[in-house]
């Protein structure tokens, strides 16, 4: 992992390795079993700077980059942390870099040091149940009124929202038939989640979820919200929404990654470990070569999420071209990854115990949040290759 780092990065993995290790798999387990958030592992890793670490330095953050997010994000969840590393999308991404691209100078000093240090949490509320991938088609709408606007709506899968101090939130403050472009009349606003005219509900899970990133149901009714909470400007909100969509599908790709080497680790351990008719499973070509295969996936999607990364920091125009392929490839190879694990353990793998039917489950889940593999695909075949576009808007 360390090669082609910088000495910067290899010091950030090398930080966020021996956190995340000096816990232990004991303690990641228990936390994961007993429903409860690693409080103190995420105390320490916010205290060593790792949820500033693309914040610029005058608001408190490390000044570095995605490529630096998405290194940490991997020696993370690889150590064992892959329970929390959506935090980072969550909180670094849809609040950190939102804010530090968009956010007007006060909500900058209100907000930023905060996310960097780990004392606020953040969520997303774009999603709607009638719109899917379709965000220029919310129904959510915000009326002005003098200096405030009304907000009545509706949002769906918004994760994190119990615990967020923050929440990005977009609404339409023109209706999509009365707009020129339909990329006009979107709006962004910063809400804080306990407002009044705000009410959520859990959703309830079949999958593994991890511990304070539950998924809830929104409802707006009458929210008043003052236009100095408006992110970036009015009509405008497509530009900030559409700018964390890269970044978040290059945190998620990186935690696709983290997940997929756990997995490989534990597999291998597994292979090595667990004999039958007097040799290791390991040993025969039906377990090995899936691993195998699986490891260079990862490895090689993992080199895609670090160019996308880099791409990102660099401003280059096709960062949106391999956002999406770094997110699809790692989607693929981070449960290809869980699945050869699964397969390496066989019954065992659903013994609560080890977490490899949790981690598969999260893994498929994650290939399509935030968006499923078509539209990545889409997005190719359409912005890249110039096919028509297949579908409606």
């Amino acid at each position: 992992m360390s090669n082609g780092l910088t000495s910067e990065q290899k010091m950030l993995v090398d930080i966020a390795r021996d956190i995340t290790e000096s816990y232990g798999e004991s303690y990641f387990r228990e936390k994961r079993l007993a429903d409860e958030e690693p409080e103190e592992y995420i105390e320490e890793i916010a205290e060593a700077g790792f949820f500033g670490i693309p914040i610029p330095v005058e608001y408190g953050g490390e000044g570095m980059g995605m490529e630096e997010l998405v290194y940490a994000i991997e020696a993370i969840g690889e150590a064992g942390g892959w329970d929390i590393v959506g935090r980072f999308t969550l909180n670094t991404v849809f609040g950190g870099i939102v804010l530090s691209k968009y956010g007007t100078e006060e909500q900058k000093e209100k907000y930023l040091p905060g996310i960097a240090s780990g004392d606020i949490n953040w969520a997303l509320g774009v999603t709607e149940a009638r719109t899917g991938s379709n965000m220029l088609r919310t129904k959510t709408f915000a009326e002005r009124d003098g200096d405030e606007f009304v907000i009545n709506g509706e949002k769906a899968f918004n994760s994190g929202l119990a615990g967020a101090d923050g929440y990005t939130f977009l609404a339409r403050t023109k209706k999509f038939e009365d707009v020129d472009r339909r990329t006009d009349g979107l709006t962004v606003f910063l809400i804080d989640p306990d407002a009044d005219g705000i009410e959520y509900e859990p959703v309830d899970l079949d999958i593994y979820w991890p511990a304070g990133e539950n998924t809830f149901t929104v409802h707006i009714d009458d929210l008043r919200v003052h236009e100095s909470q408006i992110i970036g400007e009015v009509h405008e909100g497509f530009n900030p929404i559409f700018e964390v969509l890269n970044p978040e599908r290059i945190s998620v790709a990186a935690e696709h990654i983290s997940r997929g080497k756990w997995a490989i680790d534990k597999a291998v351990d597994r292979a090595k470990e667990r004999e039958v008719w007097g040799e290791p499973i390991g040993a025969h070509q039906g377990i090995q070569h899936p691993l195998a295969q699986a490891y260079a996936d990862v490895e090689t999607a993992s080199t895609m999420v670090k160019r996308a990364a880099r791409a990102y920091d660099e401003d280059l125009d096709n960062v949106g071209e391999l956002s999406n392929m770094a997110h699809l490839k790692a989607g693929q190879a981070g449960f290809d990854a869980t699945d050869a694990a699964v397969e390496t353990y066989g019954g065992a793998s659903s013994v609560a115990d080890y977490g490899i039917t949790a981690v598969w489950s999260l893994a498929r889940h994650q290939r399509i949040a935030p968006v499923t593999d078509n539209m990545k695909l889409n997005y190719i075949a359409n912005n890249v290759l110039g096919l028509p576009r297949s579908y409606g808007v």
